[in-house]
């Protein structure tokens, strides 16, 4: 009989050891810029019928974010977000901020659109007030638009691109009773934007077979189909969005080539076994424990390296 009780009671050890094993496989997965394009929307479109809870991050100041927040309506599974927006990076589909031109007439250039890089919105002489101004203008749409936002982060590092603006964004998170992406000391898993196009679903699936098992592993995505509304756009940052042989743009390529990664059987199998959590899940659970994590930019010269982070 002892021996019977000394083998249940190991029996039970090892079983609640397995299920605190498989939470701590945390996961958290991003996608980012809907609303930027029709294009981007119909990924998403695509992501919310696959059932995977997810964090959406919406750009409030793009000229489809209304459609992306009707498909988001009827997505319980998704955690919205909003991708605080200072920077403007396509010459051929510029944006600026909700706010007009002449309440926050620093973050803009002459066009009134915003500038097109954090280095940019660095070096010029921006007032922080007016980022707070802008800041709050685009989660104030979120809310009149009637959607349950959850979380806050950053579009090319810039809510977190200097110790002041990322107070700003912390109070805000603190008055509107929001989470910040990076601020729960995720570890990043995979952020497969800047890898070749052949590389992304070997780089993700990689990256699910290495979790660490003591944080949350957050992935981010950027989806789009890749059609000729996207093939028409020039990233002024960067030149990995162009073919090198005849630099046209190829950044519906990659976009729907991370669509795809999202969407199959590979990944879906991959994240068996795996906890996946949405920030609205941390909200929930840790609100009031938030924590800052991720890197906060503490000069222009690593500011220059922001846009990778995006």
């Amino acid at each position: 009989m002892k021996n019977i009780r000394s083998f249940l009671l190991l029996l039970l050890l090892a079983v609640s050891f397995q299920g605190r094993a498989q939470e701590e496989n945390r996961v958290l997965l991003r996608a980012d810029d809907f609303g930027m394009s029709h294009a981007v929307n119909l990924a998403l479109k695509d992501m919310v019928h696959s059932g995977i809870p997810f964090n959406a991050s919406l750009m409030m100041v793009t000229p489809w974010v209304q459609e992306a927040a009707q498909i988001l309506k009827q997505a319980p599974h998704v955690s919205i977000g909003l991708h605080l927006t200072l920077t403007s990076e396509f010459e051929q589909l510029k944006w600026g901020p909700v706010s007009g031109k002449a309440a926050v007439s620093s973050l803009v250039d002459e066009r009134g659109y915003f500038r097109t890089s954090v280095k940019d919105f660095l070096l010029s002489d921006y007032d922080l007030e007016e980022v707070e101004t802008e800041l709050r203008a685009q989660i104030d749409r979120a809310m009149a638009m009637g959607m349950k936002v959850d979380y806050l982060d950053h579009h090319m590092g810039i809510a977190r691109s200097t110790p002041e603006i990322a107070a700003v964004v912390e109070k805000l998170a603190r008055e509107y009773g929001l989470v910040i992406c990076r601020y729960f000391d995720e570890h990043m898993a995979a952020d497969i934007w800047g890898q070749p196009v052949n590389n992304k679903q070997t780089a993700v699936l990689d990256a699910l077979g290495k979790l660490d098992k003591e944080k949350y592993n957050l992935f981010v995505f950027h989806t789009a189909h890749d059609n000729d509304e996207l093939a028409e756009l020039d990233d002024l940052n960067t030149d990995l969005m162009s073919d090198p042989g005849t630099g046209q743009s190829i950044l519906g390529k990659h976009r729907q080539a991370e669509l795809n990664v999202f969407l199959s059987k590979e990944f879906k199998n991959a994240l068996q076994g795996k906890k996946i959590m949405t920030y609205g899940d941390l909200k929930a659970e840790h609100a009031d424990q938030m924590k800052r994590g991720g890197i906060i930019h503490a000069s222009i010269e690593e500011a220059k390296a922001a846009y990778q982070g995006r």
